[in-house]
């Protein structure tokens, strides 16, 4: 196999070819990704996650503070408010691990062919490329620093002694950032623990393993402030989420083997299976030391959310069911894509066009402006309800759809109240959960200056809790709006009003269809329990 070094010298001076291609991918990628970013309207969890650059703190009820400071790096601290602004920083996040997965993959594998194929497979990942690198989420930050710090434990178990200490106070840096953005950092010291225990014992005489794991302890230092400051509130929440249950059902298990094998890519996914069972059975000219330390990063995390998934739903927690949702698992996927890489040259080593790879590209480079088209289009019919109160519940594209409608409508209704003197300018609009409400603020509330206020208890508004102490909090007598949908009907008269009036339907419309509606209710008179003060 060629290295980076014959390449440059076959190619000339500069660069190898493989780093031209990575780079013309990366650039190709970054374009298709921002036009994405650019024509969706946000995701239930996205419009969630823009509150914590809108409420900095410490950290967050459900997750560490990083995607908040994320947000407000790249939009100026929310001086530029767009569904492309703020989903800027997962754009660029994602190009950047396309040329961190093309080093680790050449490192991993020595051949920087190994390295082009891991990059083309990882664009291909629906979890990596679409989830990570388009979407305002919590994963996006984290797969930035868990790529960083693959790269960096690599260089500390192979490099040599006067170079390995910086390497692996490097990683416990990096490693300490990625549990700033979400708790399952945490394996990557799984990984790299279990690989000194078995593979390199000599860490243990020296310190800068002890100094690694103290960087990334004190990376964790505003995580315990907020902590501390609030009950230990998010270390119950996700204590809660997790907790084993006594019943088994194995068909939970097989929706959570779906939701990875769909959120991988199923090509790569059948790839990777496949790129194991030849790297045990002795088939794959890969280092077996650095792909036993892969392994034992990745399979760890996957083989715990299994037996989680077999104990809890996998689907999101609004379904009624705690849950174990499949992308939870996509970085030890994508730490494997280098061996994949390599099955996948070991398979096809005769042909220019890797059949494997193309494969993996073509179904996600299908799948993304399919999936875009279905959003803004519904081309697919997926929902068959009519009823009132039902309409739309079945198309989970509608999440993305229909908020600039409802935004435009509720301005004219409350600017009709407000001038017949129905109702002030001042008041705010109610929810009932952290989504809708998130939705409602950022598309209804926040546009007319506008307070939105979340009535539940903390386990169902989530942020909230804080929000509305900082907006000058819920008190008996309120009056407002209320807004519900037809996709997640909430009656008003569930809530604590003490009178409800009046029910403005916005039918919205997408490609000339009725697809869902949006219910705009007057209310008054709150009157609260001790869960929602």
């Amino acid at each position: 196999m060629q290295t980076d070094t014959q390449y440059i010298a076959a190619a000339g001076p500069g660069m190898s070819r493989y780093t031209r291609y990575v780079l013309i991918l990366m650039a190709v990628s970054a374009v298709v990704r921002a036009l994405c970013a650019a024509l969706i309207e946000f995701g239930n969890d996205e419009v969630y996650y823009r509150l914590y650059a809108l409420f900095p703190d410490w950290s967050h009820f459900d997750h560490p503070g990083m995607v908040g400071w994320l947000t407000q790096l790249f939009t100026l601290n929310l001086a530029w408010d767009s569904e492309f602004a703020l989903r800027l920083g997962s754009v660029v996040i994602g190009t950047v691990n396309i040329w961190l997965m093309y080093r680790f993959g050449t490192e991993a594998g020595g051949d920087s062919r190994i390295g082009w194929l891991s990059a083309l497979l990882y664009v291909s990942s629906v979890y990596g490329s679409v989830l990570c690198g388009i979407f305002l989420m919590p994963d996006s930050p984290l797969s930035l620093f868990w790529m960083v710090t693959l790269l960096c434990f690599l260089k500390a178990f192979r490099g040599d002694e006067d170079t390995s200490g910086r390497w692996m106070l490097l990683a416990g840096l990096a490693c300490g950032l990625a549990a700033l953005s979400k708790y399952t950092a945490v394996f990557l010291w799984v990984g790299a623990g279990l690989y000194v225990i078995f593979f390199d014992r000599s860490w243990f005489r020296r310190k800068e393993l002890y100094l690694a794991a103290l960087i990334s302890a004190a990376c964790l230092l505003p995580v315990l402030i907020w902590n501390i400051q609030n009950d230990s509130l998010s270390f119950t929440y996700h204590s809660g989420r997790t907790m084993s249950q006594r019943e088994i059902h194995l068909s939970l298990f097989f929706t959570e083997l779906a939701g990875e094998c769909f959120y991988n890519n199923p090509v790569l996914f059948l790839l990777i299976i496949v790129s194991v069972v030849l790297y045990f059975r002795r088939r794959l000219d890969v280092d077996r030391r650095t792909v036993s330390w892969m392994l034992l990063t990745a399979l760890p995390m996957i083989l715990i959310f299994w037996v989680w998934s077999c104990q809890k739903n996998t689907l999101p927690q609004w379904a009624g069911q705690r849950s174990v949702l499949p992308h939870w698992s996509g970085l030890a996927y994508v730490t494997l894509i280098p061996l994949a890489a390599a099955a996948a040259q070991k398979l096809d080593i005769k042909r220019k066009v890797n059949r494997w790879v193309a494969a993996a590209v073509g179904f996600t480079a299908l799948l993304l402006p399919l999936a875009v088209l279905e959003i803004r289009t519904g081309v697919l019919p997926l929902d068959r309800h009519t009823e009132y109160n039902d309409m739309g519940r079945d198309d989970f594209t509608l999440d993305m759809y229909g908020w600039d409608q409802l935004s435009l409508e509720f301005s004219e209704v409350r600017d009709v109240s407000v001038g017949k003197g129905l109702a002030s300018e001042d008041d705010p609009i109610f929810s009932y959960r952290w989504f809708p409400a998130a939705n409602i603020d950022y598309y209804v509330a926040s546009p007319l200056g506008m307070d939105l206020l979340c009535i539940g208890p903390m386990y169902d508004i989530h942020k909230y809790w804080w929000i509305n102490r900082e907006r000058g909090g819920l008190e008996d007598g309120m009056d407002g709006w209320f807004i519900t949908s037809s996709r997640d009907f909430r009656d008003p008269a569930s809530m604590p009003f003490g009178a409800v009036s009046g029910c403005d339907t916005v039918k919205v419309m997408r490609c000339g269809r009725h697809v869902y509606n949006f219910y705009i209710y007057r209310v008054e008179n709150l009157q609260l329990d001790k869960n929602n003060k």
